[in-house]
C-alpha cells in the first residue's frame, strides 16, 4: 500500500466514523471553498485570519458552519473540545453559541 493509498484509506475510514457506513460527506462540500486546502490551515492558532478569509469567500458557508454545530451538539465534549476555524467559526465563537453565557439581569 502507498502513502496515497493508505491516506484515501484513512480518509475513508474518517468519513465512515463521521458519517456512517452509508453516507458520506455532504453534496454541499464539493462546493466549499476551502476544498483541496491544507486542512492544518484550519486548525492552526497562528492562520485564523487567513482560514477566516478563505471561509468569508465561500459560497456553502452557512450550511458547513450549520453542519459543524449540529455536530458539536451530539456531545458535550464535542462542544467543550471545539478547535479549529469551521464555518468562519474558531472553536471558541463555537463554544459561546453552545454556552452562551447569561445575562447578570437574567440571574435571579
Amino acid at each position: 500500500m502507498t502513502n496515497n493509498d493508505a491516506e484515501a484509506f484513512g480518509y475513508r475510514v474518517l468519513m465512515r466514523v463521521l458519517f456512517g457506513p452509508t453516507d458520506g460527506p455532504p453534496a454541499w462540500r464539493e462546493h466549499a471553498a476551502c476544498a483541496g486546502s491544507d486542512p492544518s490551515l484550519f486548525d492552526t492558532a497562528g492562520r485564523i485570519a487567513a482560514a477566516k478569509k478563505v471561509c468569508a469567500s465561500c459560497p456553502v458557508i452557512d450550511e458547513c458552519r450549520q453542519d459543524q454545530l449540529e455536530w458539536e451538539a451530539t456531545s458535550p465534549r464535542f462542544r467543550a473540545n471545539a478547535s479549529g476555524v469551521v464555518g468562519g467559526l474558531t472553536g471558541a465563537d463555537r463554544r459561546r453559541i453552545h454556552y452562551p453565557a447569561r445575562n447578570a439581569k437574567d440571574v435571579a
